[in-house]
């Protein structure tokens, strides 16, 4: 375990970007579910910067690639490096944890701070399965991180969602062992949200006075409460966070003003 420390002497409040499921190819030209991800992408990277020409950081949770080979990841950080602000991202299941994009000899559960905040991140993916589960070395880290950090506003995230969306289809594949990571969240009182992605759509509930948010895709997006497997025709977007020094926080999803292509909602399968 450890922690990646972006703390100020001076600054008093973070504008966080949360980005996810940006399902980027093998080459830039490539199309997932007749689409192009890689410009939907740069749309989105776009729109933030626009904006919030001052953002802090920007954090992936997770499906950065859907072709999880090194060209995809090695394009993915280039781009972002362009930007010249951190940048953190989270495996998701369709990412190749041996290819993904780590800092050096860094292992899941580990902490990137920012002032009083502090930001955990999680390995929810599992090899060769698009559901999700916290091994219980990871919980057990999670408790010790917790511990670690009482004295910061912390914010968990994980790739999969914890709770159901109501969507029988997505549900089926939601993390597998929540009770076991709410057992180990209800035990601090310091954290102050979830953030996931997977499910690409916006969604908000609050579980254990816990407020967890999901946030929409850069490249296309789920239906909401469906039973099946169904496109939305809503645009890409992403999720905003201001947080500040005594753990107040505000947040919002944007979404592109004009759709990079238009949706074929008759797709039934990703």
């Amino acid at each position: 375990m450890s922690v990646a420390s972006r703390t100020s002497t001076t600054q008093q409040s973070y504008t966080i970007a949360q980005i996810t499921d940006t399902h980027l190819m093998a080459t830039a030209q490539g199309s997932f579910v007749k689409m192009n991800p890689e410009q939907s992408f740069q749309a989105v990277l776009d729109h933030i910067f626009q904006l919030y020409p001052q953002v802090d950081a920007i954090v992936h949770t997770g499906d950065l690639a859907q072709e999880a080979v090194p060209e995809t990841y090695q394009r993915y950080i280039e781009k972002m490096q362009h930007y010249q602000i951190p940048f953190f991202q989270i495996p998701g299941n369709h990412d190749l944890l041996s290819a993904f994009p780590l800092p050096e000899g860094q292992q899941f559960p580990y902490c990137v701070e920012y002032g009083t905040w502090c930001f955990i991140l999680l390995n929810t993916a599992v090899p060769e399965h698009v559901d999700g589960l916290l091994d219980s070395a990871q919980l057990e880290q999670l408790d010790v991180l917790l511990q670690q950090h009482q004295q910061q506003h912390v914010i968990i995230c994980g790739h999969h969602h914890p709770f159901d969306m109501n969507s029988t289809w997505i549900d089926q594949h939601k993390l597998k062992n929540t009770e076991a990571l709410m057992a180990v969240l209800c035990k601090h009182d310091h954290i102050k949200l979830m953030l996931c992605g997977h499910v690409h759509q916006e969604s908000q509930r609050t579980e254990q006075n816990i407020p967890c948010f999901s946030s929409p895709s850069t490249c296309v997006q789920f239906k909401p409460l469906s039973h099946d497997f169904a496109l939305d025709t809503v645009h890409p977007g992403f999720r905003i966070l201001h947080l500040h020094a005594d753990g107040r926080f505000e947040t919002q999803v944007h979404r592109l003003i004009d759709a990079p292509c238009e949706i074929n909602t008759e797709i039934s399968g990703y």
